[in-house]
């Protein structure tokens, strides 16, 4: 669910998801909310081939290379990060005379977790190796693939770079421009470059568990290259050691990041921003100018309190009678350092009642200052919108809203915060 969240968030319009070596309706079971639906943004292929990559690569282009312009191959275990571009299509734009953009690795290690932890890579995983790494992969027209070569025995390994497999020529470059993809004459201010400007992020070991587990699963197939699952021999197991330290060298929180901010948009459309400061109001003594035939309290002091009992719901708490210039009061109990005042209106048709207010405070409850006036005409908010709220600081005890003009003064809930 990450890895296609996260690809989806970049921009990419499809994944064709090949299940290779894992039980087909588990992982379909998982990745249910993407292939359901008029448009489903995945197409799940249960290859039952292990080891078979080459075949599966051809598979896809053989099935469905038609469908598309573009492709990439990515394990789901590779996010390809693009920091300097909005998102894929932006960037593909940037390279207009490129038939592939190739991406170099940046391989991650395991963080020192001894077993997979919870929760997801992209939160877990910020340590990596120091450098680019000479593995690729790349985003290719793919028409461009549609080749002799890569469809022989010859084409193995072109999902890292078509450019060596194919008969055709494949004008490819990497993210600097450059068609000549050695990373040994790069200088430091160019792989600093690289990695601002696009990476595959590859979390190759999520653990020591992990690495058993990988080991375990074979070498079987196309994965036989692979000789770092291969443990057998102690001199293998040193220089794996070895490699784990390494690819934990340095720390890159980039991705983390990015997905933080992705996560955080949960607030962008937000009712009532929560307030750092103390509840100093809650439950406390009030008044209001009068009552009337709808209030709830049998008197000014118990009908006012209501407002201030911690309840949000859009139905009036208090109710005065029509008068002019209405007003409630809260008395703080002591002198207060108040720096938020937030006010939620009724939420009913009735809200148009309480559009002008003023906002005044007192140290005495004899002598008032205005502290704000709200002159625009335009309903207070409430829980189905967004409450009237005001930041500030000034010492108070008695905090008073008065309504301008002639009307009823009806509230749902005055919360005043402060120390």
């Amino acid at each position: 669910m990450e890895w296609l969240t996260y690809y989806k968030s970049i921009g990419y319009d499809h994944v064709y998801l090949y299940c290779n070596d894992d039980n087909p309706e588990e992982l379909y079971k998982t990745i249910l909310p993407f292939v359901v639906g008029k448009d489903p943004f995945v197409t799940f292929v249960d290859f039952t081939f292990k080891g078979l990559q080459h075949q599966m690569y051809l598979h896809f282009l053989t099935n469905y290379h038609q469908e598309t312009e573009w492709v990439s191959f990515f394990d789901v275990d590779e996010f390809l990060n693009i920091p300097a571009f909005s998102d894929i299509s932006t960037l593909t734009k940037h390279y207009p005379d490129a038939d592939c953009i190739v991406f170099y690795w940046l391989v991650f290690g395991h963080n020192g977790f001894e077993k997979n932890p919870t929760g997801l890579v992209l939160e877990n995983y910020n340590r990596r190796g120091v450098g680019i790494n000479e593995y690729t992969k790349y985003i290719c027209k793919t028409e461009s693939l549609m080749d002799d070569k890569i469809f022989s025995q010859a084409g193995f390994g072109f999902w890292h770079n078509p450019l060596w497999h194919s008969y055709k020529k494949i004008n490819a470059v990497d993210v600097l421009g450059r068609q000549e993809f050695s990373i040994h004459n790069l200088s430091k201010e160019q792989i600093e470059k690289i990695e601002c400007t696009a990476t595959v992020h590859h979390y190759m070991i999520k653990s020591y568990e992990y690495l058993e587990h990988r080991v375990k699963r074979g070498t079987a197939g196309s994965f036989s290259g692979q000789v770092i699952w291969d443990t057998s021999a102690e001199s293998q197991r040193a220089a794996l050691e070895k490699s784990l330290l390494e690819f934990n060298a340095q720390q890159d929180d980039s991705l983390t990041s990015y997905w933080n901010k992705l996560i955080h948009k949960a607030y962008n459309k937000r009712v009532a921003s929560p307030v750092t400061g103390t509840l100093i109001s809650q439950n406390k003594p009030c008044i209001q100018s009068s009552i009337s035939e709808w209030s709830i309290g049998s008197d000014v002091h118990s009908d006012a309190k209501n407002a201030v009992n911690g309840i949000i719901n859009g139905i009036p708490k208090f109710h005065t009678s029509l008068e002019n210039n209405p007003w409630w009061e809260v008395d703080l109990g002591k002198m207060s350092n108040v720096t938020d005042i937030v006010i939620y209106n009724v939420s009913d048709h009735l809200a148009s009642r309480c559009q002008n207010i003023k906002i005044e405070f007192s140290t005495d409850g004899y002598v008032y200052n205005t502290l704000y006036e709200k002159k625009d005409s335009i309903p207070v908010g409430s829980l189905l919108t967004q409450p009237f709220h005001i930041h500030t600081d000034f010492h108070a005890r008695f905090i008073r809203i008065v309504l301008l003009g002639r009307n009823f003064l009806h509230l749902d809930q005055v919360l005043i915060y402060g120390k």
